[in-house]
């Protein structure tokens, strides 16, 4: 890279100002959401829900004690219904601790409830960020803009899960004991755990792992206190349900970035594409296991983590995006260092289109989504995991160049796990 391209780049992804704007328009755009939640007519609109609001109508059930509905797909529709007209296949399959803290959110008017929720998970997963990004946070925003925009804007936990993973990746590199808390607390989505649970897994760190079932059974115990053993049955049951929406093609695939996601909307079979995906699900955590005793430097270790936990399940949204701007954290120094502004212009573009692509296509369908899916299926095939694995790679291979690669593979690792 010249003596030249260097300030620019720092200029960009260093920018005070860059930043600024951004928390100021996540705030704008959070007030603005908030109304739409709560009294869309003030803006001339017709309430349509969103994934917030079946947080919100999901918690309402349990706490009227109708935690059952919650988990029936049909029951929950009726629920919607009573909120909206356009009410849509929103079935309610998180594990029962995360029911319970929407129970308690639920005793707020949905567009308070929403605000509390959101800033406080943005701020959580700034915190975590700049922690691990420091001065190039602002670039690290611009990365992943669409993914933190459509958290923003429908009140998703991609935040949250984010910087649940976040902390425990800096706690485990700090070697802190403290890393069992968010392993634990990723209960409340344990599939994006995958690769932080396999590096706790091969580290050997038992007090971090004995933390972890501590915190993870605590919140078990709790929810199960608060609904009784039978929120168990019915939310395997929602499971199994979940499951036959997505093999009947119910989901907006479109905005899915499982290799599922990928075959079933380029023709194949439920069967074959489900096939397919555990294939690939296999080879991630193959290698996530391989990161995990891996002897390269940590933040690349960290990086992958971050990137193949994505791959694991059938299931992920776009908003579960908001994950690669950890990994992106770790990485960004030697991003700004090794690439070319030229590259890493592409790379940005190739980011938001990675983030961007399910939106974009919500976006063009029309404003009544009750054919939604079929419609999207036919014009818009799901191709956010190809995305991915082209960004995961070109991102690694720019942070560590061949010459390098090859001295750190030769080299003793730094505190490897």
């Amino acid at each position: 890279m010249s003596a030249d391209a260097m300030p620019v780049i720092r200029r960009i992804g260093q920018s005070r100002l860059i930043l600024i704007a951004f928390v100021l328009v996540a705030v704008m755009l959070a007030g603005i959401s908030a109304i739409r939640f709560q009294a869309p007519e003030l803006l001339g609109q017709d309430k349509l829900l969103t994934d917030f609001d079946a947080f919100h109508i999901a918690g309402t059930l349990a706490g009227r004690g109708d935690v059952a509905d919650a988990y029936t797909a049909s029951a929950m529709m009726d629920a919607q219904a009573e909120r909206s007209p356009t009410a849509k296949l929103m079935p309610w399959t998180y594990p029962p601790p995360f029911t319970l803290f929407v129970d308690a959110l639920a005793d707020l008017p949905v567009g308070v409830a929403y605000v509390l929720f959101i800033l406080a998970s943005f701020g959580f997963y700034l915190v975590v960020l700049h922690r691990i990004a420091g001065t190039w946070l602002p670039g690290v925003l611009l990365f992943v803009m669409p993914a933190v925009l459509v958290n923003l804007r429908v009140g998703q936990n991609g935040f949250l899960v984010a910087a649940l993973i976040g902390a425990f990746l800096l706690a485990w590199r700090d070697r802190k004991m403290a890393a069992g808390v968010p392993l634990g607390l990723m209960i409340i989505k344990p599939h994006l755990a995958a690769g932080i649970g396999l590096l706790a897994l091969f580290g050997r760190r038992w007090s971090v792992l004995a933390i972890a079932a501590l915190v993870a059974l605590g919140a078990l115990g709790l929810s199960t206190l608060a609904y009784g053993f039978g929120v168990w049955p019915a939310f395997l049951g929602a499971v199994a349900e979940a499951g036959a929406f997505l093999a009947g093609g119910h989901y907006s695939l479109f905005r899915m970035g499982s290799v599922y996601a990928a075959l079933r909307s380029w023709g194949l079979p439920a069967d074959w594409a489900m096939t397919g995906h555990l294939v690939g699900a296999l080879a991630a955590l193959g290698l996530l296991a391989w990161v995990s005793l891996a002897k390269f430097a940590f933040r690349h270790r960290a990086a992958l983590i971050c990137a193949l936990s994505l791959f694991v399940s059938p299931y992920s949204y776009d908003y579960d995006l908001a994950i690669l701007g950890v990994g992106l954290a770790f990485i960004a120094p030697d991003l700004a260092a090794r690439a070319s502004p030229r590259a890493l212009g592409a790379l940005l573009a190739l980011g938001w289109v990675t983030c961007g692509y399910g939106v974009m296509i919500e976006a063009l369908l029309p404003a009544d989504q009750s054919g939604a899916s079929s419609l999207a299926a036919s014009i818009a095939p799901a191709i956010i995991a190809p995305l991915l694995i082209g960004l995961c790679l070109v991102t690694l291979r720019l942070a560590r160049p061949r010459e390098d690669r090859d001295k750190s593979l030769c080299a003793p690792a730094a505190n490897p796990f």
